[in-house]
Order: C-alpha cells, then structure tokens, then sequence
C-alpha cells in the first residue's frame, strides 16, 4: 500500500469530520449569536482569529493523517518498502554475511521515532517543575494586582507550548518512518511530502498559540473590568502584564523543550566526532561501528535541526502576539477603545489573514516543473518566497487600515515627555510593516549567498578543509561571518531606526511584524532541507540504490542553501521584538535614555555583554560536558560481534541518562541567569537596567549573526566535499572538514539559537517584574546635597 493508498483511505472520513465539524461550528456561532448578542461587525477580528485557528488545526490534523499515520503492521511494512531499494546482494557479497539490512532499517527507524516522541514526555514533568519554581521565585516581584492573572497566563503558556512540543517531536519521529518509502515514488511525492509536514507543525504553532491566548484574552478583559477605580489606560497596562505571562510560560517550559533538546543533539554530535570521516562509514554494514551509534548519529541530526528552530519560530510568534498590549497600553487612544481591541490585536489579525494565504500559497508549492531534481527544487523554493511576499505586501496595505486606529499617539503614565510619540498614523504603521517586510527579503537573499555553496568564498573553505588547510578554512569562514555579520546588524539598525522615527515603539512593533509574518511559508522551506538531509543519511546507512539516493542527495544539495532562512527570521524578529520590550520597560519604567551615559548606565551595559557571553560559554561547556561521558561501543572485534550486539543494545542505554543531564544542564544556567538579573537589579535599579536591556540586546545580535554565517557556511563547505565528484574521486574528504562541521555545529547552535530564548526571556522579565527592576537600587545611590546658610 502506498501513500496515495492511505491519503485515499483517510480523505473520506476526515472530509465527513470536516463537514460535521463546519456545521457544528455553525450552529454554535448562531447559537451564540442569538443568546450573547455579538455583534458581527463588531467582533470581527475574534471571529478571524477562530476561524483561522480552526483552518489551521485541521490542516494540521490532515497533514498528519494523510502523511504520518502509523500502521498496525509498521515493522513489517517498512521492512517490505526497504527490501524494494536497499541493495542486499551487493551487501552480502562485499561481507560475505548474510543479513535482513531492510528489517534492520526498519527497526532503526521505529527506534528512532520512538526515542524522539518520548522526548516529550520526559521533558514534560521537568518543563512543569522549572515552571513552578519560575513561579514561586519571581512572583513576589509582580506588580499587585497583576498577580493571578500572571499565574493564569503561565500556565496557559505552559499548556500552549506543549501542544507545540507534541506535535514537533511526534512530526519529527514519524517522518523519519515514512521519509525514505515516500522518495521511491518520485521526486514530486518527496518534495511535496516534506513540505507538507513542515506546513503542518508552523500551522499546529498559529493553532495553539492564538486559541489559547484568545481564551486568556476574554478572561483578562472580563476580569479587568472589576476594579473600577483605575483609570482605562491603568487597566489596560495591567493587562498586559498578565499578557506577558503567556509569553513568559511559553518561554521558561521552551528552556526544556528546546534547550536541553539542543544540548542533547550537539553533545551526541560532538561525541562521535573522530569516529568518522565521512558519513559512508556510518553505514550498518560497517563492523567497526555499533548500531546504537549510527542511529544517535540520525538522532542528533533530527533534533538538532528540525525541532529546535520549529520552538523559536513558536516563541517568536507568542512573543509578538504579547507585544501589542506591552506598546499600546501606553495610548489613551487606544486605551478608551472600548468596542473591539483592534489595536491591541493587530499583530494577531496580520498572521490570522495570512493563515488564509499560506493555504493559497502551498497549492503552489511545485508549480514550476523541471526534470532535473536541483533546478526542481531551487526554483520552486524561490518562487514560493517571492509570491508569499507579494501576498503579505497586500496585506500590509489593507490590513491597517482596519485595526489601528487612524490616529494615536504614545505618552505612557507619567512617562517623561521624551518618550512621547504624538501624531501616528496608519499610513505611517503600514510603511514599518513594509520596510520590516522587505529588509526580511534583503538578508534572506544575502545570507543565503553568503554560505550556499555556491557563493566563491563558501567553495574556497571547501577546498581548504579537503586540502587539510585547517586553518585557512577557518579563516574563510571568519572572513564569511564578519562581513555577514555587519550587513544584517546594519540593515536591522536602518530598519529599527527608521520604524522608531515614524511611529516610535509602535513602528518598531509594527517592523517585527513584518519581518516575521512570512514564516509560515519559510518553515515548510526549512523542513524540506532538514527532512532530505535526514534522508540522505538514511540512504548511506542503508545502501539503497542510486536512484532514491540520488534524489534525496540532490534535493539536499538545493535545499540545503535556504535553510537559513529561518534562522534568519528568527533571529532579526527575535532583536525588533527585544527592542519593542525594551521601549515598554522604559515607559513602565517612566525613564527616558538619559541614564545610559551616566555610570550606572555604562555599567548596566557592561553587564548585559557579560551575561551574553557567560550563558554563551555555560551553553558550551554543557554540550563539552555530556560529549566527554558518551560511552559509545563504536570498535568492534569483527563482523560477527557486531551483528551479535544489534539485537541486544538499545539506544536507552545511551539516550536516558544523558538527556537528564542536558535537562539538569538547562536548569542550572536558567537559574544562574535570573539570580545575577535580580541580583543586578537590586543595586542598581532602574538607573542601570535601561542600559543592560541595550547591551544585552546589542551584543546578542552580533552574536547571532555571527554564528549563523560562520556556522552554516562550515557546513555548506563539507557538504560541498562529500557531494562534489571530483573531490570525492580523489579521496580529499579529510579530518579536517570533519572537524570544521562538528565545531560549526558547536558554534551555530550554541551562540545563536540558545541566545534567541534568554534574550527573550530576560527582557519580557524585566517588564513585567518593574516595579523591582524600576527601584532606586541600593548601591551608587547619588544623594541631593544640602544646601547651607551661612
């Protein structure tokens, strides 16, 4: 049975389902309608955020059942697709051993399925208890008033990451099960199938995100009511640090679901670096290494990829969902609109309309055909980025128009007249949207130059890795990260500057926006590099023949360049979104940016760089850490020996004790990073906490951009060898190209995906614990001198 076979068996009763499910919804909405007495007109931006959720769990579910479902015959099933492309004969005559390498496959990858979906569940009781303990450390910090509505967002953040967790790692699993059979059909069904699981996890992150936080939004707006003795612009900032306690669930239980998956997949990484020098030699033929070992090898590749940057995605969309309410609690405008909170959703209803257009847009995901598998999927990579940019453009310029309000202006509550922003239009948001829109398009197309293996520089550190010029090929890739590096700080510094001109912290919101918004295209992009890279893998292990190695190898080869893409996105909406907190701080904080020249300032700025660097080298030092207690049985006696053990050695021997650590790894650097935040704040305040919020966010941009150039150009630089027909005639796959990717991946993930998370984090706390951060400090307080008569 084929997968046309279980897409036909499965269509009929989710088209059933979808039809009782729509009348239902219909029903319900007329029900409602009748007994509550909404207002259609009025409560439109609501009904499209359902709409768009429902549309968006159900394609969700569909891509699921008509991709991923699991067989009652799995093992057999897999075991009989294998037997039709792995190359047994040739096999057994170059070992003179007779072996089922298909069944061997196949029970290779239900272990790792299974090893990647319980993941979850171990990282969920811990993601619980570092929740918990979150909560009872920096709830005395909490403005009153604001405290069990904080909680309540918490643990609403904890239940809407978590769904996003599930759905991560169980996509993860499964299609590690049904990537290889799907390649033997054609090089459309593999394509098509990659994309469609990757569209399928972004959609189940808009699904949960934004049902979940519309279910907080009425519960705050129905409670926030209650007190009516503040004012409206009162309330509503209060609001919206309940609000940024959804971000901040979301964000302390990511700690364990991506953190310590991160850590995890480097230090396994790491720990067979050496083992090989390509990744032919990892193949389960060979008798000098274990099965346990060939299989971690695919683990870490999994969940270092996939997973980690799927989480980032997730919190950058929560994180901005928030932002609304941090900026805009600080309008009187805004704050008297009583009708729809159009405003404070506006973010929201961007992504819901364009929830819509992702569906227009993945029905042409392959519409340019070609028989040649690169130019196939380079060039509907391509097109597929610039018609979801064409597409968000019209939004863009309709969309304002209808959720903010014509005119608005920025004063914040006895906030110093320097942060006031009078006079902001929609005409002025709607160019923020655009310029955060198109600087977006500006660096994907010059980071993705900058390390595909195409570019000139990326081929010269290949040669020098395959000339074992090791350092030279390090050079290359400083030379590569540097330039790099100061395009995208310079464009986000244009960008930041220009947005923050038109329409003060609200513009630089309204750039984040759109900077980000074409990520639910982007993502399926990044999955059909990530799956076909995991493919490729799979093929080598299992000798399948030439002509699906060759497909997934060359959808690879052009997948590959545009995985950056999303790292990108993440990281440039990760710093607007950092600094759009850091202007909500300042006016919770009712500072303007003077005290940055002053001592307090500087030093504030000094320890935020510090803070970076010490998470960046604890990070590290976890990974180094677990890689150095690996005990892998990688040397075997003979041929016999090893055949012996793959029926006997699990992966759990190897998986259980060192995914403990690299959770125990994560605990204690949170922990580290919020005690010397607080620590901070009490000495100095908020006389030094504007300018820590600066430094912490200046340095980590560089940080990251430095480590995606730098990394994912050493990696393009092996792939480049291994694939390469001339240097792989010649033997010239060396150490030290080995080397180059193992510290690539160190580096890239290290600094740059981990720093994502913390920036984050620290910046939401600080805003919402400000009546802590924004005290006098007990250290370096300048007393007022007396004046005398004489």
């Amino acid at each position: 049975m084929c997968v046309g076979d279980i897409l036909g068996m499965c269509l009929g009763p989710i088209a059933t389902c979808i039809k009782y499910l729509c009348g239902a919804l219909g029903l319900g909405l007329l029900f409602t309608a009748g007994a509550v007495g909404i207002d259609l007109m009025a409560d439109w931006p609501i009904i499209l955020i359902i709409l768009a959720s429902i549309l968006a769990l159900i394609w969700c579910i569909m891509a699921y059942c008509g991709a991923l479902s699991e067989r009652d015959d799995e093992p057999q099933y897999l075991a009989k697709q294998f037997e039709l492309i792995c190359e047994t004969q040739e096999i057994v005559r170059q070992y003179e051993v007779r072996h089922n390498y298909a069944s061997e496959l196949a029970d290779g990858c239900i272990q790792i399925s299974n090893t990647i979906i319980g993941m979850f569940f171990t990282q969920l009781i811990y993601a619980l208890i570092l929740l918990i303990l979150f909560l009872l450390a920096t709830i005395w910090f909490i403005p009153v008033g604001t405290k069990a509505g904080f909680i309540v967002g918490l643990f609403f953040g904890f239940v809407s990451i978590s769904i996003i967790a599930w759905t991560a790692y169980t996509f993860a699993g499964r299609s590690i099960c049904k990537i290889v059979s799907t390649a033997i059909q054609n090089k459309w069904e593999l394509y098509d199938f990659m994309y469609t699981v990757g569209f399928g996890v972004v959609l189940m992150c808009i699904a949960s995100i934004y049902f979940i936080f519309l279910i907080l939004f009425f519960l705050f707006k129905s409670l926030q009511g209650l007190n009516n003795d503040n004012k409206p612009q009162d309330k509503l900032q209060l609001m919206g640090i309940c609000c940024c306690g959804y971000a901040l669930g979301i964000i302390v239980c990511a700690f364990i679901y991506r953190e310590s998956t991160s850590i995890l997949g480097r230090s396994i990484f790491n720990a067979i670096d050496g083992l090989v020098k390509c990744d032919r030699n990892l193949s389960f033929n060979n008798p000098y290494i274990s099965s346990p070992t060939k299989l971690l090898y695919v683990i870490s590749n999994i969940i270092s990829t996939q997973i980690v940057n799927l989480l980032d995605t997730a919190i950058c969309i929560a994180v901005l969902t928030v932002g609304g309410f941090v900026i805009f609690s600080n309008s009187e405008e805004v704050a008297k609109e009583n009708i729809t909170w159009k405003s404070l959703l506006a973010p929201t209803l961007y992504f819901c309309v364009n929830v819509f257009c992702a569906v227009i847009v993945q029905t042409m995901k392959s519409m340019i055909w070609d028989n040649e598998v690169v130019r196939f999927t380079k060039l509907n990579i391509r097109q597929q980025v610039l018609i979801t940019h064409l597409m968000t453009l019209f939004i863009f310029f309709f969309m304002p128009m209808v959720t903010i309000l014509k005119q608005f202006s920025l004063k914040g509550i006895e906030a110093p007249e320097t942060l006031a922003k009078e006079d902001i239009t929609i005409r002025k948001i709607t160019y923020c949207c655009i310029l955060g829109q198109l600087s977006n398009l500006v660096l994907l197309s010059i980071g993705e130059w900058m390390t595909s293996h195409g570019c000139q520089p990326v081929r010269n550190l290949a040669l020098s890795s395959s000339e074992r010029i090791l350092t030279q090929s390090f050079n290359y890739a400083t030379f590569l990260s540097a330039s790099g590096q100061i395009i995208i700080v310079l464009t986000l510094g244009i960008i930041a500057t220009a947005s923050h001109a038109l329409a003060g912290y609200a513009g630089i919101l309204a750039a984040a926006a759109g900077f980000l918004i074409n990520v639910l295209i982007i993502t399926p992009l990044y999955y059909i590099g990530s799956l076909s890279q995991d493919g490729a893998k799979l093929c080598v292990a299992s000798h399948v023949t030439q002509v699906v190695s060759e497909r997934f190898t060359k959808m690879a080869w052009a997948a590959r360049n545009y995985m950056i893409y999303l790292k990108i996105t993440n990281a440039g909406s990760a710093i607007l979104l950092a600094l759009t907190f850091l202007g909500g701080a300042l006016y919770l904080f009712k500072v303007d940016n003077n005290p940055l020249i002053d001592f307090n300032g500087i030093f504030g700025i000094l320890f935020g760089i510090g803070l970076a660097f010490l998470i960046k080298g604890m990070t590290i030092g976890s990974v180094i850490s677990i890689s150095r207690i690996f005990d892998l049985n990688i040397y075997e006696s003979g041929i016999a020996a090893e055949i012996a053990k793959r029926n006997t050695l699990t992966l759990n021997r190897y998986f259980d004790s060192k995914h403990l650590l690299a959770i125990i790894w994560v605990f204690i650097i949170t922990i580290t990073d919020t005690i010397l935040l607080f620590i901070f704040a009490y000495f100095f305040g908020k006389r030094g906490t504007p300018g820590f919020l600066l430094g912490h966010t200046i340095i980590i941009l560089f940080l990251m951009c430095y480590s995606i150039i730098n990394g994912t150009a050493m990696k393009q630089s092996r792939y480049y060898n291994e694939v390469d027909d001339k240097l792989s005639k010649r033997g010239k796959i060396y150490q030290s190209c080995v080397q180059g990717d193992m510290l690539a991946t160190v580096v890239e993930e290290s600094t740059a995906i981990p720093l994502i998370v913390y920036l984050l984090y620290n910046i939401i706390l600080v805003t919402c614990a400000y009546p802590y951060f924004a005290g006098e400090g007990d250290l370096f307080v300048e007393k007022e001198t007396e004046t005398k008569f004489f």
